[in-house]
């Protein structure tokens, strides 16, 4: 379940992301009511099984839900903010149609900021976003220069359009990107999800947390207000 809205004194609105049909709205009659057999299972990220009825140019009806799990983990403050920043992408990757790929990651990141220590969260962040912009093919070439294929070992660059570019080919102006940030974006990429809580890094994760902030801002014209909250708190440090 993603948002939940109001739609009269004893009614809601959902809006649920699923993985075989995408985005879907529905109307949940009489969610507010003491006997209704919805209390306590329209919660946020909450994973169920829901029936709707058919769409007749409305809001379809919801039938029936079955709750699956319950994240309780995930109403702490930070997890809560890790995970609305994910839900937020993930929703608007599904607009029109199912989207497995992106679901999957949904559920399976999720589950990883469920159970991750708290100092990982930020870390895990940085290694879903890297995953979605891979699926939305607009993931950077991590090791070579985005212009001729030359490899970044000597330095890396940002220029006016996104992506690694080496000393020859960044435009003006262009930025020095350090290698400590680089070396954490390829770590993280490389790595499997279940070990990122547990990856060594060489140095603070927020030495590399905005390149993928700027790569989601291109790719989906939008930017989340939540996730600079992710990594307000303090981090851990190798």
């Amino acid at each position: 379940m993603w948002r939940r809205t109001d739609y009269s004194e004893s009614s809601r609105v959902v809006t649920v992301l699923t993985r075989d049909h995408g985005r879907l709205q529905g109307l949940a009659k009489g969610a507010h009511r003491p006997d209704s057999p919805f209390l306590g299972r329209l919660d946020f990220l909450n994973e169920a099984r829901a029936t709707f009825g058919a769409d007749r140019g409305g809001l379809r009806l919801l039938v029936a839900l079955d709750l699956l799990h319950e994240r309780r983990a995930l109403r702490e403050p930070q997890r809560f903010l890790a995970a609305s920043h994910l839900a937020w992408l993930s929703d608007l990757a599904m607009p029109h149609g199912p989207e497995p790929d992106i679901y999957d990651l949904l559920a399976g990141g999720l589950a990883l900021l469920e159970r991750c220590p708290a100092a990982a969260i930020p870390t895990v962040v940085i290694g879903l976003e890297l995953r979605h912009l891979a699926l939305l093919g607009a993931l950077p070439d991590l090791h070579r220069c985005g212009q001729c294929g030359a490899g970044l070992d000597q330095g890396a660059f940002l220029g006016r359009n996104p992506g690694l570019y080496c000393a020859r080919h960044a435009a003006a102006p262009r930025q020095a990107l350090g290698r400590i940030g680089l070396a954490l974006l390829q770590r993280l990429q490389a790595a499997p999800g279940r070990e990122w809580p547990n990856l060594r890094q060489p140095g603070d994760v927020r030495l590399a947390q905005s390149l993928p902030a700027q790569w989601l801002a291109a790719a989906t014209e939008q930017r989340g207000n939540l996730r600079g909250l992710v990594f307000a708190a303090p981090v851990r440090r190798a």
